[in-house]
């Protein structure tokens, strides 16, 4: 049997959660910051590193539902982001991609609602 594998008990599976969660703030802020044009590099090597740790967290078992129902809410958040930074960087390699585009749309949203009232 490999160590790590099997079911995770609630204590490390907390602690897994918390690190991942950070990690997680971490590259979303660094991220954002090269697609607002703050940065000139995209954190590649962060962003493949925290898919490796998902990734193996995904394959573990947890003892307890509350923290598989926390691993699941999680990993759901990272697959919707990473699925949206994917589409982004693809776009800016194209050059596509609209820093901020998606504020604008909003704001005149915004404005017609102000105007009616």
């Amino acid at each position: 049997m490999a160590v790590g594998r099997g079911p995770v008990g609630s204590e490390k599976a907390a602690q897994q959660l918390a690190h991942l969660e950070i990690r997680l703030e971490q590259i979303r802020r660094k991220l954002n910051m090269y697609f607002n044009g703050f940065e000139r590099v995209p954190p590649t090597l962060e962003f493949d590193a925290l898919k490796r740790e998902f990734r193996e967290f995904a394959s573990q078992g947890f003892s307890t539902g509350q923290a598989r129902f926390k691993a699941q809410n999680l990993i759901s958040k990272w697959n919707m982001m990473k699925a949206m930074w994917e589409r982004d960087l693809v776009r800016m390699e194209e050059g596509k991609y609209k820093p901020n585009a998606h504020h604008v749309s909003h704001a005149k949203d915004n404005r017609a609602v102000d105007e009616i009232e």
